[in-house]
């Protein structure tokens, strides 16, 4: 089956300018957040809504046409998914210090609440990609939080739900690409069924014959390091066909619950081969076999030799729909469409079997069940100066998480029971301490979180 490709209008339609808003006539908030981009200020009697200030003001109507495209959508669910899945800007706000034909930023949507999680500690952070992208056990444990296991239902929905709302990316007039479809600008959530919130649609972009934007000028747009289209070449910016390759990558890291590194070698030009293990009870699944249509959309829509010939969102839909029925999941089905404004199963089939791209192989594999850790606290004995170094790791003055080192004024983490460690000096052997381990690995796992998260 050939792949479908964006549809692209014969250039820009009528203009039909969106809201407007002056910045003298708003009442601004506090500070929320900042970025590279500009900050992010809430709006005390627009709770709904955030004003998005940009550092350096852009021009005024390529940001109308973007606020007013959902409009042009003729069918009226696929607009609604835009509506209920992204923080489509609202309204652009001129004034200020913007000079004129140019915006000072932009009214957008605030993420409703249920797409925020609660760590163990207390504190409240959006629900990014970025805690679906890793093993659950890992999340339980630095985070404290309850997620659903790797090639569950759930996960599935996730991605469903992503698939629907590129498929009306793609069906207005002049489909929008939104070209950074990375962890930190898609939110999930499980409260009323697996749900996605977009936000910064500020920087989609429309597409038309003439060129972006009805051939206006085109702004350098940022994308995120280990979430970016390999096929994309430096100094580009991404299109419609980025967004097919995030929906293949985050099918992989989602469903999968790891993170799936592949695309240094993609832009080094090199071929990669990704084995998805699948666990011991669904490896039988027909619909998650070697051949199954999720597969071939993956290697197809992961592909950099061929860009063009990445699956349409709408082909995503009917592999996924026949997936979760198989898994005895509808119910997740119509959560998805009732939380995204109704409608129903797509009217896409599931893929024709195509030739294999060359670029990427992927190959199902049996999970391997994971043994469970026991930690001890090990401290060093009397008389030993130095580090203890055991399997090829040293720790002096901290925290070690290895098989069996032992640390000089810290503690060292060992898997598996106690065992007698020989310090740097010569009789000086370690024993097993009392001392409780878990408050201090679980601050230090906290802050590597943390780091990483706001990395990605």
């Amino acid at each position: 089956m050939t792949a479908v490709p964006p549809r692209v209008a014969a250039g820009p339609p009528p203009r039909a300018p969106g809201p407007v808003v002056r910045f003298d006539e708003m009442r601004v908030g506090e500070l929320l957040a900042e970025g590279g981009e500009g900050r992010v200020f809430e709006l005390p009697l627009q709770p709904h809504l955030v004003f998005k200030s940009y550092r350096h003001p852009l021009p005024r109507r390529p940001l109308e046409e973007l606020v007013s495209w959902p409009e042009r959508i003729a069918d009226a669910h696929l607009a609604g998914r835009v509506r209920a899945s992204t923080a489509w800007p609202a309204a652009a706000v001129v004034g200020g210090s913007s000079p004129a034909g140019a915006t000072a930023g932009v009214l957008v949507p605030r993420a409703p609440r249920r797409f925020s999680v609660r760590h163990r500690d207390g504190t409240t952070r959006l629900a990014t990609l970025s805690y679906l992208t890793a093993d659950p056990a890992y999340r339980q444990m630095a985070y404290g939080l309850s997620l659903p296991p790797a090639v569950s239902a759930e996960r599935i929905g996730v991605v469903y739900a992503l698939a629907r709302l590129l498929e009306a990316f793609e069906s207005g007039s002049a489909p929008v690409g939104h070209g950074d479809l990375s962890a930190k600008n898609v939110l999930w959530s499980l409260a009323r069924g697996p749900e996605v919130f977009v936000i910064d649609c500020d920087n989609c972009e429309q597409y038309f014959r003439a060129g972006v934007n009805g051939g206006g000028a085109v702004r350098r747009r940022a994308t995120t390091p280990n979430w970016d289209d390999p096929a994309v070449a430096p100094g580009a910016n991404p299109g419609v066909e980025s967004d097919r390759y995030s929906l293949a990558l985050i099918f992989l890291r989602v469903v999968g619950a790891a993170n799936f590194p592949i695309q240094a070698r993609q832009r080094a030009g090199a071929p990669v081969t990704v084995d998805f293990p699948v666990p011991p009870a669904l490896f039988g699944e027909p619909r998650l076999g070697p051949d199954a249509p999720v597969w071939d959309l993956c290697r197809r829509g992961l592909s950099v030799a061929a860009p063009a010939e990445r699956p349409a969102p709408g082909e995503w839909l009917g592999a996924l729909e026949v997936l979760l029925d198989a898994l005895g999941a509808a119910g997740v089905l119509r959560s998805v469409w009732a939380a995204q404004g109704g409608g129903g199963p797509s009217r896409w089939s599931s893929p024709a079997p195509t030739s294999r791209p060359s670029d990427v192989t992927l190959q199902v594999v049996p999970a391997r069940p994971r043994g469970r850790t026991r930690w001890s606290a090990v401290s060093a004995g009397p008389g030993a100066g130095g580090a203890a170094v055991t399997g090829g790791v040293a720790v002096t003055g901290g925290v070690a998480v290895t098989g069996g080192a032992a640390v000089t004024g810290g503690a060292a983490v060992t898997g598996g029971g106690a065992r007698s460690v020989r310090g740097a000096r010569a009789g000086g052997p370690a024993w097993v301490s009392a001392a409780p381990i878990w408050p201090s690995l679980a601050a230090d796992l906290r802050k590597a979180a943390a780091w990483w998260l706001a990395a990605h």
